[in-house]
């Protein structure tokens, strides 16, 4: 036991150690809202501070939370009715001028499109004349030549906006190469030391419509909205920069429209010596108070339905009460699912762009918008150093009853302050950081004095927990000092598996069901590599990374990686069927298997850390999982896998050499264990070693004809048509002397 004053030691040094630690994670949250807050977008922090955003903004809203304009907004909906009943998507644009021209007879105003038209529809008419002469039929062709005027369907939609302001949809890119289209003139030019300071949101190219379209256009707005980190849409920037000029969003250009305005005046504040930050934009009457570059927090009414949705179909038929659309102010969108033109918002995870703008110019004509206030970060981050430092003062002098007390009440306290002012005041101001540090500095504060032999065994459960099965973990339980975590060199097996076409089945798929899909084929494989002993290194998207001969020692880590990536074969072709009958798409797995010696331990910076293995084997083991397409494997092994495994067949696949490395290597496709492989592999294997043996010689004709006949039979021939190919290509090559057949990868 230890002696009264060495207690006393002790117990300072840890409440000491306590102490310095909250100070720390108090000036890391301080500094965080001070240096980084209002560029990030995905830390958890700020993913944090979006689901409170949205809990508090339906908590409290309702009905009257934010004002309604007097003037009349609606939405023309190209709806699933329209589809069915004019036709699909797009529509040939005489409709859409004919749409205008009922807007127009109706009494709207204001038309604004949401839809792109970024092309110019062809003449049909011309094309049949073109046809004609081709033909040779050109008497024909001069006699359509009085139906040209009729089916040139850009101008009939341009000469339809004689009546009637209409505003186009600009779509502005990161990307400058893209510059398609026309766009609208600037609402207001910067000077180059305005261009220079001023933090607003900055495109590099757009997108925008037909010159002719355009041009007959009053204007055009931004349709790019601003989707948050977590994919939730409650920003959109009112302003974009392009080249030293501001364009407007949608919204904002028909409200400019609406009152007829042809500029609007920005009101800035200097940052710091080399920025200079917007505080809000003057809209007619109205000041709109914006965030420090230029962006609005949509004030959403509520959930979709918040103003008159007219089908495209009923404008287009004449079923509609002119009446209804007296001075309108007209969005032409659409909500139909197969468009693409759905958000996910806090009042809904469908909810229409157009309705976004619509919602957008409510707000304008109002001036009731929330906000940010361009020194919400600095407030916060004073807050949060006063908090830090008084609660780790007196979180000494409370047992742990006070402790709790004190923690429940300063969150509730925190948490009525934010609530009252977002009630009262619209602003939304930063909650996550300030609960985390109250729960931090509690839970800290709480902890003090915990320190006892089960720290290590804690340590290696919870790092290793998500790396390596249950029984590994009680294994090293029970010797915890002999496993740590620096790294060391030692002879392992690595497994790369990587989800073919991907790409294809990301686009295919929503994201609550590609994040779905994954689960159901994480769990699974994830199963499969802890029962065979494996370690899971890491997922990097659909990639499963897994090792196997750490934290354990594993003398057989070869043969149990290749048993597991067999049954990860297999566990797939059960799944499979499954996941058809959710109408999900097949999955296939290339899986690469390579055994060397590698370097294991806890690597990373101090910001992120993981238990994890660097060599040069393991980037072999990468790229044979990269090449099982290639050759139309499932499975391909390194040659020292191949080497350290008995009772297995493997096909001998190709000599390599890939990039990275000078080397040649020997990759081989494991078929199977020797009592479940048939003879018909067995005569395939000997019937490829003497294709391989006449390949190696250049005996080209000899090795196609037997590469042919594999090919013809196997059941698995990519490998021989590979061949195949390559013997056309060397064959009228001057090999080296004492060519090998090493053939040399050169992507990754």
């Amino acid at each position: 036991m230890r002696s009264k004053p060495a207690h006393f030691l002790f117990r300072n040094a840890l409440r000491w150690s306590a102490l310095i630690i909250g100070l720390l994670i108090t000036l890391s949250l301080a500094g965080y809202h001070l240096y980084y807050a209002r560029g990030d977008q995905s830390s958890v922090i700020k993913r944090l501070d979006y689901l409170l955003y949205d809990w508090r903004f339906n908590l409290l809203h309702e009905e009257q939370r934010f004002e309604r304009a007097d003037a009349n907004i609606l939405i023309v909906d190209i709806d699933e009715r329209s589809l069915n009943t004019v036709g699909r998507w797009p529509w040939p644009r005489d409709k859409l001028a004919a749409l205008t021209q009922a807007l127009t007879e109706a009494g709207a105003v204001v038309v604004a499109f949401d839809i792109m038209m970024t092309e110019p529809q062809p003449n049909p008419t011309r094309d049949l004349q073109q046809r004609a002469r081709q033909n040779g039929q050109h008497n024909l062709a001069d006699a359509m030549e009085e139906f040209v005027p009729a089916t040139e369907f850009d101008r009939i939609l341009a000469d339809s906006f004689c009546c009637i302001d209409v505003v186009m949809p600009l779509l502005f890119q990161d990307d400058p190469g893209i510059r398609v289209g026309q766009l609208p003139q600037p609402i207001l030019s910067l000077t180059p030391e305005q261009d220079k300071r001023l933090r607003v949101v900055h495109a590099n190219g757009y997108t925008a419509s037909v010159p002719i379209l355009q041009e007959a256009a009053i204007t055009a707005g931004s349709i790019a909205p601003k989707i948050d980190g977590d994919g939730t849409l409650r920003s959109v920037p009112l302003v974009t920069r392009f080249e030293g000029d501001l364009y407007p969003s949608l919204a904002l250009a028909t409200g400019m429209a609406y009152y007829f305005l042809d500029a609007i005046e920005l009101k800035t504040a200097r940052f710091n010596s080399a920025i200079d930050v917007i505080e809000g934009i003057q809209f007619a009457d109205q000041f709109i108070r914006t965030d420090d570059a230029g962006r609005v927090l949509v004030p959403y009414l509520g959930p979709q339905g918040q103003f008159p949705y007219i089908s495209a179909t009923d404008v287009l038929e004449g079923r509609i009460d002119p009446a209804r659309f007296e001075n309108g102010l007209v969005f032409v969108g659409t909500s139909a699912i197969g468009l693409s033109d759905l958000r996910s918002t806090p009042v809904g995870p469908q909810f229409p762009g157009v309705e976004v703008h619509a919602t957008l110019l409510n707000g304008l004509l109002t001036g009731d918008f929330p906000y940010t206030p361009v020194s919400a970060h600095t407030i916060i981050a004073s807050l949060l150093l006063v908090l830090g430092v008084v609660f780790s003062i007196i979180s000494s002098r409370l047992g742990p009853i006070g402790l709790v007390t004190a923690t429940g009440v300063l969150l509730g306290a925190l948490v009525s302050i934010n609530f009252y002012f977002w009630a009262e005041q619209n602003a939304a101001l930063p909650l996550a950081s300030s609960i985390l540090l109250t729960l931090a500095l509690g839970g800290l504060h709480l902890l003090e004095g915990f320190i006892s032999e089960r720290r290590n065994k804690q340590h290696i459960a919870n790092v290793f927990g998500q790396y390596v099965p249950k029984a590994h973990i009680d294994h090293m339980l029970n010797d915890p000092d002999a496993y740590g975590f620096e790294g060391e060199n030692r002879d392992m097996t690595v497994l790369f598996s990587d989800v073919r076409s991907f790409t294809t089945i990301s686009e295919s798929l929503s994201a609550t069901e590609l994040k779905d899909l994954l689960n159901r084929y994480f769990t699974p494989i994830t199963e499969v590599i802890f029962n065979h002993q494996g370690t899971i290194d890491k997922y990097v998207g659909d990639m499963v990374m897994a090792f196997w001969g750490a934290p354990l020692e594993d003398p057989d880590h070869a043969l149990h990686a290749l048993e597991a990536a067999d049954e990860m074969i297999k566990t797939l072709d059960r799944l499979n069927p499954e996941l058809a009958e959710l109408g999900y798409p097949a999955i296939d797995v290339g899986i690469g298997l390579n055994t060397g010696p590698m370097n294991v331990g806890d690597m990373g910076s101090n910001f992120r850390r993981a238990y994890t293995v660097l060599g040069d084997a393991v980037n072999l083991g990468s790229r044979l999982e990269s090449l099982t397409k290639f050759y139309g494997v499932k499975i391909l092994v390194g040659p020292d896998t191949r080497a350290r495994i008995d009772g297995w067949v493997f096909r001998p696949v190709d000599r390599i050499r890939v990039k990275g490395k000078q080397e040649p290597v020997a990759v081989f496709e494991p078929l199977g264990r020797v009592e479940e492989v048939d003879d018909h592999w067995f005569d395939e294997l000997s019937r490829l070693e003497t294709a391989y043996r006449f390949y190696l010689n250049q005996e080209w004709e000899s090795a196609r004809e037997v590469f042919e006949q594999l090919a013809k039979h196997s059941k698995r021939p990519k490998l021989y048509r590979v061949y195949l190919e390559r013997i056309i290509e060397l064959r009228s090559q001057a090999l080296p002397e004492g060519w090998d057949g090493t053939y040399t990868h050169t992507s990754k």
